[in-house]
């Protein structure tokens, strides 16, 4: 009987609620972080976050997707930022 149970529906909209719980937090953390190195993989993170919840988006979560996907280019602008400061460490 367990072959043919209903599968439930999955709630787009708390599944992108816990993950945008989860990427805010990434990004408060990448903004305290001293660590270039730590804080540059963690806007990658936030970056691969807002791209997920875009994703969520195109799903069928009820979400400006105009409001992320403005969030996902600053974040992109932050990452970009701080891998130009570690490539000029780096290179020094």
């Amino acid at each position: 009987m367990g072959l043919f149970s209903k599968k439930k529906k999955i709630d787009v909209n708390e599944v992108f609620k816990e993950k945008y719980k989860y990427v805010n937090k990434m990004s408060q953390q990448a903004h305290s972080e001293i660590d270039y190195v730590i804080k540059e993989s963690l806007w990658k993170n936030v970056v691969e976050g807002y791209q997920e919840l875009i994703a969520l988006i195109d799903q069928g979560a009820d979400f400006d997707k105009s409001h992320f996907v403005s969030l996902l280019e600053n974040a992109n602008k932050e990452l970009e930022t701080i891998h130009k400061i570690n490539s000029e460490d780096y290179e020094s």
